[in-house]
């Protein structure tokens, strides 16, 4: 599948995605383990769909910066001096070594290697002993700034200077969680993950919006106050996908508070059903973000080959509970939770990314509750055979 394109016998094989969710099944098996399929979505979908990186509030203050890695490029999102944010290649444009790794605040990018400096705002200020280099101009380098636009204080980049605005397209998600107020949440921690994670970024998507497994895989941690029935899949406008997950009656965390757990409020404009709801959310393709009653959480996942993925957890809390006297007691109380179904779902997965080479695998029959997969699938099989 050389530079991208999608052979006839893969869109062949896509073709069973269907346009009917009541006729259609999953993404061929192979879709999810062939490098020549993760070449093509990489120039079809990653170069071209619109990319979460992270919250604008990781970065509140001028000068805070944090580098990431992307598609093999090194990025930095950062603030300029202005207070605005930005998102720069972090690649020297003398000798393309990184001018900054991490995280943290500074006045400039400096290169190590030869000592290049950029302001803020990417313009090459010092460039030692270029002076006499015949027709040098420092004024016309720049680190490239990659096009971004910030979603409910969400942060995404697009490198294709051609597709649509983003916003419009979630206008429907904006107002189905008004009442959690996202812009004005705050990250307060971010938990990698401690293991190689050694699975198609497509499989985490999939495992992690979908209820069905509650009854397998989470049986005795998540299915016994959050029973796979009770979910509620929302109809999507746009490139996302919505599951509202209802807690058994008496169980939710309000009902039946943990007494080993320390309780922060309900967040402060959610509904009575919505404080007894669990809502998983997916904006295609690399946004993974759970509401539970008190907090948000969301995954920061960048895929690093056909059967690697880059994966860290992020917590982020309303500023009204970040001053309880109980709140650093129950981020703590809170990680560890997360953990305990992490680890049940990574079993899963890597099992299932062995299992998906294996030459009787095939594409699933769905359950009405996966309809959130078929959804993603029908998504990416679009964009794969577009032209």
């Amino acid at each position: 599948m050389p530079d991208g394109t999608v052979s006839q016998d893969w869109a062949s094989k896509l073709s069973v995605v269907s346009e009917s969710f009541e006729s259609g099944r999953g993404l061929p098996p192979t879709c999810y383990t062939d490098p020549a399929f993760h070449a093509a979505e990489i120039d079809r979908i990653f170069r071209r769909e619109w990319l979460c990186l992270g919250r604008e509030d990781e970065m509140p203050a001028p000068g805070d910066y944090l580098s990431l890695d992307l598609l093999g490029d090194p990025l930095v999102m950062l603030r300029d001096g202005d207070g605005a944010l930005r998102v720069l290649s972090r690649v020297c444009r003398h000798r393309s070594m990184p001018v900054i790794e991490g995280r943290g605040n500074t006045k400039t990018l400096v290169c190590p290697y030869h000592h290049w400096a950029y302001g803020l705002d990417g313009r090459l200020v010092g460039a030692p002993e270029m002076g006499k280099t015949p027709g040098f101009d420092a004024k016309t380098i720049c680190l490239p700034e990659i096009r971004h636009e910030i979603w409910e204080g969400f942060v995404f980049i697009n490198f294709d200077s051609d597709t649509a605005p983003l916003g419009p397209q979630l206008r429907g998600v904006s107002r189905l969680l008004a009442n959690y107020r996202l812009s004005e949440l705050r990250t307060v921690r971010s938990l990698p993950f401690d293991i190689e994670c050694r699975w198609n970024w497509k499989l985490m998507c999939d495992n992690f919006i979908e209820p069905y497994h509650h009854v397998g895989v989470h049986l005795k941690s998540l299915e016994p106050s959050l029973p796979a029935r009770l979910s509620e899949i929302v109809e999507s406008d746009g490139p996302w996908t919505m599951v509202h997950m209802r807690y058994r009656k008496g169980r939710s965390p309000e009902e039946a508070p943990d007494p080993d757990a320390p309780a922060l409020p309900p967040f402060p404009g959610a509904d009575a059903l919505q404080r007894r709801t669990f809502t998983l959310l997916h904006i295609f393709p690399n946004l993974l973000v759970s509401f539970f009653t008190d907090h948000m959480q969301f995954y920061r996942l960048f895929p690093e080959g056909p059967d690697r993925v880059h994966m860290e957890k992020l917590f982020c809390y309303p500023p009204e509970a970040m001053a309880l006297p109980q709140f650093e007691d129950t981020v703590e109380h809170n990680e560890r939770s997360f953990i305990e179904f992490r680890d049940e779902d990574i079993d899963a997965v890597l099992v299932l990314q062995q299992a998906y080479r294996s030459r009787h695998a095939q594409p699933g029959v769905f359950s009405h509750l996966e309809r959130p997969i078929w959804d993603f699938a029908r998504w990416i099989a679009d964009r794969m055979e577009r032209v």
